[in-house]
């Protein structure tokens, strides 16, 4: 077997085997939704800048440095990196959407936020209706109840996750959309909230932290509005704001007169207002999720295909790569070691971005009941391949023309770059805070372009 295929093959396997370790630990350890969404960011920039520099950045260069008789011909290198750019993502999307459809949109959080969007939308109508059945909501107009729907946010929360505890700043009003919540006080005891109860108003208002603990009873569905939103909305729609500090006085005037009641006397009270409270379709739930996952019979090979998409052009173009990068050596007269023509810049991009793409994705399967053991299979069968497509990628780098190659490796580059842009930004963004994902984006690819120092 030809050496530089070993090589390519060895490259490929050290830049998935991060595949392997993010689902070890997506599966084996509970990490904070914020942290996973900082390093998907930081992943994403990484590999931004690895594309840039070992795809892009030479054919660019070639053209702007090309001397008037190969001039035409680095044009016309340009221009099929151009329109393999973009046949690349035009192909990933066509056959990303096609994967989706059996079920392997299920392995993305960013897609699963998508499919469920899109549900969303086809029962806005009920869904504002539902709204409208909430006291804090029913005097409000369409037109009202149409803006106030623009600022909440829906948030999951799985059982038995803390929403806030005593002495935590408040900063978001919550209404529950499905499931419940425990509100636990060492004054009233716990109270169990349901469908269209509003939480957490009287601390808002009050601008004081939060004197109780309240948990998710079960997996549950909130819509939230914070601090910034309120200010714009009450602008806009000034009833909101009466109407919430009527609640927020009713719901203590309920406090005091509950002082007085038996806990038992209590519980029945609560259980009466709940079983009353009607308020028609919900949006998608993870549990709904659960039963898409299973409505699909052949969902975890379209999972596992959907991942194999993903990793495709990745693996292609590290064997591609690594010729590229023995061409420039051999043309300078330099010996060749594996050291020597390790694309470092890109190699580390691949293993930074899959780290965090394989525990959101593990978690996400985990959540969909997948076993682990399955889990774990498929990332290991993703390691394979993508050493085997890294092998193929240098076997052709080797034989097929240069014109053809850049063609080729615009093809990846588009594929990969739709892909950040579809799922890894997305994710991250609904999973932290936009001005740290900005961060952790930028210093993945900081990082990322630090390896070059090391070529």
């Amino acid at each position: 077997m030809d050496q530089y295929v070993v090589w390519a093959f060895i490259l490929g396997g050290l830049s998935a085997i991060s595949l392997l370790i993010g689902s070890l630990v997506g599966v084996s350890f509970k990490i904070p939704k914020s942290v996973t969404g900082l390093m998907a960011a930081f992943g994403a920039g990484a590999l931004l800048s690895a594309l840039a520099i070992e795809l892009v950045a030479p054919t660019v260069s070639s053209y702007m440095r090309a001397d008037a008789g190969a001039k035409d011909t680095e044009l016309h290198h340009f221009l099929a990196m151009i329109v393999g750019c973009f046949c690349g993502g035009l192909l990933f999307v066509l056959l990303d959407q096609l994967v989706n459809q059996r079920g392997g949109y299920l392995r993305k959080t960013a897609y699963v936020i998508s499919r469920a969007s899109v549900e969303r939308a086809s029962i806005h109508k009920q869904v504002i209706a539902e709204i409208a059945n909430i006291p804090l909501f029913y005097k409000l107009d369409p037109e009202h109840m149409d803006i106030v729907m623009r600022y909440l946010k829906p948030r999951l929360f799985v059982q038995h996750e803390s929403i806030f505890k005593p002495g935590e700043p408040s900063e978001l009003i919550y209404i529950v959309r499905k499931g419940g919540l425990y509100i636990d006080t060492d004054t009233y005891g716990r109270d169990e909230l349901g469908r269209g109860e509003i939480v957490g108003e009287v601390s808002f208002l009050g601008g004081t932290p939060h004197t109780a603990t309240c948990t998710a009873a079960d997996d549950v569905e909130l819509l939230t509005l914070n601090r910034n939103d309120y200010q714009l909305l009450i602008q806009k729609v000034p009833e909101f704001a009466k109407g919430l500090k009527d609640l927020a006085t009713q719901r203590l005037d309920q406090r005091k007169s509950q002082a007085s009641v038996l806990l038992q006397e209590k519980q029945q009270w609560a259980n009466l207002a709940m079983a009353a409270i009607n308020h028609g379709h919900q949006m998608p739930s993870s549990t709904d999720l659960k039963q898409q996952h299973g409505a699909h019979s052949g969902a975890a090979l379209a999972i596992w295909l959907g991942i194999l998409l993903d990793g495709i052009p990745e693996s292609f173009v590290i064997g591609t790569a690594l010729m590229a990068s023995i061409a420039l050596k051999t043309a300078s007269g330099a010996e060749l070691t594996f050291l020597s023509v390790l694309p470092y810049s890109l190699i580390a991009g691949l293993f930074l971005s899959n780290l965090p793409e394989a525990l959101s994705s593990s978690v996400q399967m985990r959540n969909q009941g997948m076993k682990v053991s399955k889990i774990l299979l498929l990332w290991t069968s993703l390691v394979l391949m993508t050493a085997i497509g890294a092998a193929i990628g240098a076997y052709v780098g080797e034989h097929v023309p240069h014109g053809y190659l850049v063609f080729v490796e615009g093809l990846a580059a588009g594929a990969m770059l739709t892909m950040i842009c579809a799922a890894m930004l997305p994710e991250a963004a609904h999973l932290a805070s936009p001005n740290l994902v900005g961060l952790s984006t930028l210093t993945g690819f900081l990082c990322s372009i630090l390896f070059k120092l090391l070529e």
